[in-house]
């Protein structure tokens, strides 16, 4: 499968490496770098993706919505799908609530970033009937400073974050990669979101 991965951090990196290993064909897109160019250059994003079957968003929230517009855009003429890393402010923290982003506890200094995926996700929903979209949101404790070890396992939720006997919602960069990867291999979503943790 021939899949083009924008993005190339601390999630994308990782991703990309899950589905190399798979033995998918991949072209890791950063703005420097082997395969730089800018999102928003809609005649490189064109070129890159030309034949993909796959692309992915694993961009920051800082101007994602802008980039997934391009990317909607991208996906409708290649005739492939588009995943996105999302963020699980976006998602209820617990069934019946409202997205954990929207609630008055909600830390200030991550407003920013959640509506940065709220932004995103809404043109998302706006997108050409057309184009298969999948939205991958990892656990509310994910990230750099928990990287959590390999296990191989998740499980996944469509109405509210997964959470453990504890009431924690975590998972680990190898195993969100993990459920990407399968997502990408044997879709169970379209036009919607899943999320993911242990």
């Amino acid at each position: 499968m021939r899949i083009v991965v924008f993005g190339t951090g601390y999630v994308g990196s990782a991703i990309a490496k899950e589905l190399i290993a798979r033995g998918h064909g991949v072209t890791p897109v950063s703005r420097s770098g082997e395969g730089g160019g800018s999102v928003l250059d809609s005649a490189f994003v064109a070129k890159v993706t030309s034949g993909a079957e796959v692309i992915i968003s694993a961009l920051p929230a800082d101007g994602l919505a802008d980039a997934v517009v391009a990317l909607l855009t991208a996906a409708e003429s290649a005739g492939a799908r588009l995943g996105v890393v999302g963020g699980a402010s976006t998602i209820p923290a617990h069934d019946g609530e409202p997205p954990e982003g929207d609630a008055g506890s909600f830390p200030e200094k991550f407003r920013p970033l959640h509506l940065g995926h709220q932004a995103a996700y809404a043109m998302l929903e706006s997108a050409p009937a057309g184009v298969d979209w999948f939205d991958v949101i990892p656990a509310g404790q994910f990230g750099s400073y928990k990287p959590g070890t390999r296990t191989g396992t998740y499980r996944t939720s469509t109405t509210s974050q997964v959470t453990d006997a504890a009431g924690r919602s975590f998972i680990g960069v190898e195993d969100y990669a993990i459920a990407f990867a399968d997502e990408v291999e044997h879709p169970v979503t379209h036009r919607g979101w899943i999320t993911v943790g242990y």
